[in-house]
C-alpha cells in the first residue's frame, strides 16, 4: 500500500526507467509473466504446469494456481484482477478464481495452445491462438469457438494438385476498449476485426512481410508494437493504422524476443534474443533514440514486461528466474527538508529588513491557528488516484492471508490432551516389561553358554550363576521401575501424542508378543532348576 499512497510524490526528475536489478523471484522454472492492472500482483507461469502469483510490494508468493500438466505458454489478468486466464502446451486454456484458486471454466483444443488474452472490459471472452490451429474468439460461459476472419487472398493460377492450407495466426491481442482484435500472420499482415461482428476493418501489410511474432497495446491505447522476424520493432498509431518508428540494433542485427511499452508510453523496450546474453534496450518513442542498454547475466531472455505504473522492469531469464529492473535511487538527505538549499560554496547571507525585528509574533500565531481549528477535515471521502485513469467498485488489489490452526496431534478437543488413557498406561507398562524380559532371556543364554565349559567348572560358576541371577533380576527389576517412570514422564511432555497414536489392534500384538516372551522365560528357569537339581 506504501507504494500506491505515494505514487504521487515520486520524484519527477528521477530516471523514467530502471538501470539495476534489485530482486530476482525464484520458485520453479519460469516462462512467462504478466502484471495485474495496479502492479500489485504479479502472475507467473511456470515449466511445471503452475501458476505461481507473487505480491510485488512484499516480493511473497499469495497464491499456486496447479491445473495444467505442460508448460504454460501465457497468462493474462481480467480487468478487475479476480480471475486469471491461463493458457499451456496441453491444448488447455483454463480460466482461475484468483482468490479460490479453483478454476472456473476449461476450453480444450486440438493443438498446443501458443497464447490466449482475456477481454479488457469483458470476463467471458478471450482470443485463443493455437499453434496449428485457426485463432478462435472463446466465450468462457458455454465455450462456443468463432473463428477469426482471414485476410483473403490474391487470386493466382496454382496447380490443380495443390491443396490450399489455412494460414496461422502468429499473434494476437484486443486493443484497450475490447471493441477490435489485431491478428498478424506469418505473411507480415495486421488484420483489424471487429469483436461484436468479426468482420475485417482493415488490413496493413508490413514492409517486407516477414512474420510478425507478437503484438503490445500501449497502456493509454494510442500505440501498438508489432515483433517481426526481420529484426526490427515497428511501432504504429492505433487511430490511423500508420507506422511511426522503427526500432532495431543496427549494428548486431538481432532477433527480439519480446517488446513492451513502458507505463507512459514515453519509452519501448526490446530483449534480445541472444541465447547467452540478457540485454534489454531502452529506446524513447518519440525520437527513436536509443537510451541505454541494460545487460543482466550471462543468460537468455524469455518473457519482459513493465510495471504498469512504477519504473520497474520484469524479466525471465532461460535458467527460469524473475529479475526485477528498478531504478537506481540514491540518497540526497539535504534535498528532503522544505526551503532548504545545497550550496556548493559559501554565499553571503543579506537579511531581510524586518527580520530581526521585535514584533508580537505570539499573536499571529494564535490566530492563525484558530482559523486553522476552524476548517472541517474530511477522513472519510477517499480521493481517486490521479495516475489511475478508473476505478473498478469490485476490484482485486491484494490477496488475503487467512491463518490456518496447526494441530499436530489431530485431535478436536484439546482439552483431552491433558487426561492420560487406560490403553495408553497398559501400553508403557509393556513397554516396560518387555525391556525386562529382553534382559532376562541374554541372562539364560548366558547361563547356557557358561555351563558348557569343562567339568571342573560347572559347580563353582553354577553358584555365582545363581547370585548373578539374584542381582541381576533386582537391577531389571529396578530397570523396569526406570523405564516405567521415564516412559510416564515422556507421556507426560508429550500430552498423551502415545494415545493418539497407537491403536487397538497394536496394542493387541504387544501384549501377545510380551506373554510369549515371559512363556519363554519362564520355561527357560524350569530347565536351569532341573539341571541343578541333577547336579
Amino acid at each position: 500500500t506504501g507504494g500506491i499512497m505515494n505514487l504521487e510524490l515520486l520524484n519527477p526528475f528521477e530516471n523514467e526507467f530502471p538501470e539495476v536489478i534489485e530482486d530476482c523471484l525464484e520458485d520453479g522454472y519460469a516462462c512467462t509473466c504478466a502484471c495485474n492492472r495496479r502492479g500489485t500482483l504479479l502472475a507467473v507461469g511456470c515449466h511445471d504446469g503452475r501458476c505461481v502469483i507473487w505480491d510485488f510490494d512484499t516480493r511473497g508468493i499469495a497464491r499456486v494456481l496447479m491445473g495444467h500438466i505442460r508448460p504454460v505458454s501465457s497468462v493474462s489478468w481480467s480487468r478487475n484482477g479476480r480471475k486469471l486466464l491461463s493458457s499451456s502446451t496441453d491444448c488447455t486454456v483454463k480460466l482461475w478464481d484468483v482468490l479460490s484458486t479453483n478454476v472456473d471454466f476449461t476450453v480444450h483444443f486440438e493443438s498446443p495452445i501458443l497464447l490466449a488474452q482475456i477481454h479488457p472490459r469483458d470476463n467471458t471472452k478471450c482470443i485463443v491462438v493455437p499453434m496449428m490451429e485457426n485463432a478462435v474468439l472463446v466465450s468462457l460461459l458455454t465455450g462456443e469457438k468463432r473463428n477469426l476472419p482471414v485476410p483473403a487472398k490474391p487470386v493466382e493460377k496454382k496447380p490443380k494438385t495443390s491443396k490450399t492450407v489455412t494460414p496461422n495466426f502468429s499473434a494476437a491481442c484486443f486493443n484497450k476498449l475490447g471493441d477490435r482484435i489485431y491478428t498478424g500472420d506469418a505473411k507480415g499482415v495486421i488484420t483489424i476485426i471487429d469483436t461484436n461482428t468479426l468482420e475485417i476493418i482493415r488490413t496493413i501489410k508490413v514492409s517486407g512481410g516477414a512474420a510478425i511474432k507478437s503484438i503490445q497495446f500501449s497502456k493509454n491505447g494510442k500505440y501498438f508494437l508489432t515483433n517481426s522476424t526481420d529484426r526490427i520493432i515497428r511501432s504504429w498509431d492505433a487511430e490511423t493504422s500508420s507506422m511511426l518508428r522503427e526500432f532495431q540494433d543496427v549494428i548486431n542485427k538481432m532477433q527480439w524476443k519480446q517488446c513492451f511499452f513502458s507505463c507512459d508510453s514515453d519509452y519501448i523496450i526490446g530483449g534480445s534474443a541472444q541465447k547467452a546474453e540478457h540485454n534489454i534496450y531502452i529506446w524513447n518513442r518519440l525520437y527513436g533514440q536509443l537510451l541505454k542498454i541494460l545487460e543482466g547475466p550471462k543468460e537468455g531472455i524469455m518473457d519482459l514486461m513493465w510495471h504498469p505504473v512504477r519504473p520497474i522492469i520484469a524479466s525471465i531469464s532461460t535458467s527460469g528466474v524473475v529479475y526485477i529492473w528498478a531504478t537506481n535511487y540514491t540518497e540526497n538527505w539535504s534535498a528532503f527538508p522544505p526551503d532548504f538549499t545545497e550550496l556548493q560554496e559559501n554565499v553571503e547571507y543579506i537579511e531581510r529588513e524586518d527580520e530581526f525585528d521585535i514584533i508580537d509574533e505570539d499573536e499571529s500565531l494564535v490566530k492563525k491557528k484558530e482559523n486553522d481549528e476552524d476548517e472541517i477535515v474530511d477522513i472519510v471521502t477517499v480521493d481517486k488516484i490521479a495516475a489511475y485513469s478508473s476505478e473498478e467498485e469490485d476490484e482485486l488489489w491484494f490477496i488475503p492471508t487467512a491463518p490456518e490452526r496447526d494441530n499436530h496431534y489431530g485431535i478436536s478437543d484439546p482439552s483431552a490432551l491433558d487426561q492420560p488413557t487406560d490403553e495408553t498406561a497398559m501400553l508403557l507398562g509393556t513397554a516396560g516389561g518387555g525391556h525386562s524380559s529382553h534382559s532376562g532371556s541374554r541372562l539364560a543364554n548366558g547361563e547356557r553358554d557358561v555351563t558348557s565349559g569343562s567339568g571342573a567348572l560347572k559347580s563353582e560358576p553354577m553358584a555365582d550363576m545363581d547370585d548373578e541371577e539374584e542381582e541381576l533380576t533386582a537391577a531389571g527389576g529396578h530397570h523396569h521401575h526406570s523405564s516405567s517412570s521415564s516412559s510416564t514422564t515422556a507421556y507426560q511432555r508429550n500430552n498423551g501424542r502415545t494415545s493418539a497414536m497407537v491403536d487397538d489392534e497394536e496394542l493387541e500384538q504387544q501384549q501377545q508378543q510380551q506373554q510369549q516372551h515371559n512363556r519363554q522365560h519362564h520355561h527357560r528357569q524350569q530347565q536351569h532348576q532341573q539341571q541343578d537339581q541333577e547336579q
